[in-house]
């Protein structure tokens, strides 16, 4: 049984071999017949080989698009925080910018004005219903600041303290209706009153009331305080005339002043507390 089982493999062995001794001979010595048969295979094998190559192509496309996809949307959000950072630094800087030239200005103010005793103050608050008539700023009574002290900026007059807390003081502005400063024209030095928005005058602009009916006043002109009556020194620039009519009397003139300070961008004012005499001064 074992010698049977033998002579089978031998026997297949046998076969095996001759029939790739055939399969070479043939393939040899017949390369036309070998060629009939590999066209027909070629024919049939071919467009399944390209849809796969094709398949294989896209899939790695995929892979290689959602790949880059997923970096570029990485990438994107990374530079997203940089611009943010950016603009960031961009808008304190601006803002580091400008207050740093408001406060150039005013240091250059002070110490162009040294006949003043002044106190820096910021802008903390504006009364509710009186947004461009009452602001609050953070220096009061500790700081040596009464009522009735006026108050200034490199520009211009803006007003006078009316209330005063330990560390805090309310500043009556120009354009309020219950304003009422000395004032002249600087060129003509004609005195008269300087009244908050009242009519004629048009918002933002205050009316110079009581000037003599003769005097030569144009559009144009400087208006100052006149130091007269003891709140605001002399010499403080107010504004510059816009217009100029008569009374319904006749006897009279007034005059339409717009105001030298932008009373909605205030953010830092100087109060001054008193006025030094100057060597020569009067």
């Amino acid at each position: 049984m074992l010698h049977l089982r033998r002579y089978k493999k031998v026997f297949f062995l046998i076969l095996i071999a001759a029939a790739l001794s055939f399969t070479v001979n043939v393939t040899v010595h017949n390369r036309s017949l070998f060629g009939m048969l590999e066209h027909p295979v070629i024919f049939v094998v071919k467009p399944v080989q390209e849809a796969f190559s094709w398949i294989s192509h896209r899939i790695r496309e995929t892979v290689s698009s959602v790949s880059q996809l997923f970096y570029l949307k990485r990438e994107n959000e990374t530079l997203k925080e940089q611009v943010n950072e950016l603009l960031e630094y961009k808008h304190k800087f601006l803002e580091y910018s400008e207050e740093n030239a408001r406060l150039r200005r005013m240091l250059d103010f002070k110490e162009k004005n040294t006949q003043y005793n002044m106190v820096a103050a910021e802008v903390i608050g504006r009364e509710p219903g009186n947004w461009f008539n009452v602001i609050i700023i953070n220096k009061g009574s500790k700081n040596g600041i009464t009522e009735n002290m006026a108050v200034v900026t490199e520009r211009g007059l803006v007003g006078y303290t009316i209330d005063v807390g330990d560390d805090w003081a309310k500043v009556l502005m120009l354009l309020d209706n219950r304003m009422s400063v000395s004032a002249m024209i600087q060129r003509t030095r004609d005195n008269g009153i300087l009244k908050g928005n009242i009519a004629p005058a048009p918002p933002g602009y205050a009316k110079l009331v009581f000037l003599p009916a003769d005097a030569h006043i144009v559009k144009g002109d400087v208006v100052i305080s006149s130091g007269l009556g003891g709140i605001v020194p002399k010499g403080i620039l107010i504004g510059e005339v816009v217009e100029v009519k008569k009374e319904s009397d006749n006897l009279t003139q007034y005059a339409i002043v717009k105001p030298a300070v932008d009373f909605q961008k205030l953010e830092e004012v100087f109060v001054i507390k008193s006025q030094r005499t100057l060597p020569g001064g009067e």
